[in-house]
């Protein structure tokens, strides 16, 4: 049987995880719901790019290369305490992509770090750094432009997101998204359509703003979905921390009665033998 004093100490412990995690749930809420409105418009922006995209664009000539790579554009959460999320997209890397031979990983955010050694999945050379921590424009600017030259030069023939897109509260989904090559744009055969300039060159100049608007979406989606993660985890943290201290406020109660009937069984024992 426990002591009252180590039982304390432990209900104190208790306090302030439970503590820690409402002041990191009540974060999350606050950034979770700045965000919201933005991802929504960014959706909206970016189902509405790929209707400007024009018919029988043609990527530009490529250069002979020895090698075609796929580039794959990972999103993970700033930071942890966010329930499954992180190994949630750790199993659907794996899974979507066994062999890693003709593909290069561009990993963005602290927790894809650990989760995705570069030995095993090799990192593209001289990528640009991007934190999804918060929106830096001028990062997603420099990224989209990182890979619509990559895709001009040739050198890369694919290029795929992957990030946990935002359902609701309780589910963030691990999707595979491709960016390159372009969408067929949803246009009537017999309509014929003359591109000025060529489309090799309509394709150059369209494709940084076709990625910046889906780059910039994809990071609103990581942001959401990694606040709506760490408010369910840490509102179960709280509620755990809630139960586990009834139950030691129970058992210290039930220890602290102990000692004074025995104390109370004492005293009277003590006055029968005087008596």
């Amino acid at each position: 049987m426990q002591d009252l004093r180590t039982i304390k100490q432990r209900m104190g412990s208790i306090r302030n995880i439970r503590k820690i995690a409402d002041a990191m749930k009540m974060v999350s809420t606050v950034k979770y719901w700045r965000l919201l409105e933005q991802l929504r418009k960014s959706r909206t922006i970016g189902e509405e790019m790929k209707t400007f995209i024009p018919p029988n664009l043609l990527p530009p000539t490529p250069s002979k290369t020895d090698e075609k790579l796929t580039l794959v554009l990972v999103f993970f959460p700033h930071r942890g305490m966010c329930g499954s999320l992180t190994q949630n997209l750790t199993q659907a890397i794996a899974q979507w992509y066994p062999e890693a031979e003709h593909l290069r990983f561009a990993v963005f955010g602290k927790k894809g770090i650990s989760a995705m050694p570069a030995e095993q999945y090799l990192r593209v050379e001289q990528g640009p750094v991007l934190s999804t921590e918060s929106l830096d424009h001028e990062a997603v600017i420099a990224l989209a432009r990182f890979v619509a030259h990559g895709v001009s030069s040739g050198r890369f023939d694919r290029v795929e997101a992957v990030f946990a897109e935002f359902h609701n509260m309780l589910r963030q989904k691990p999707e595979r998204v491709p960016l390159v090559p372009l969408p067929e744009p949803d246009t009537e055969q017999d309509i014929e359509v003359d591109l000025e300039p060529d489309p090799a060159t309509l394709h150059q100049l369209f494709l940084p703003l076709y990625l910046e608007c889906q780059l910039r979406r994809v990071v609103y989606e990581c942001m959401v979905s990694e606040h709506a993660a760490r408010m369910t985890a840490m509102d179960n943290a709280s509620k755990n921390a809630q139960e586990l201290l009834e139950n030691f406020r129970l058992e210290y109660n039930k220890i602290r009665q102990s000692k004074i009937t025995l104390e109370l069984m004492e005293i009277i024992s003590g006055s029968e033998a005087m008596q």
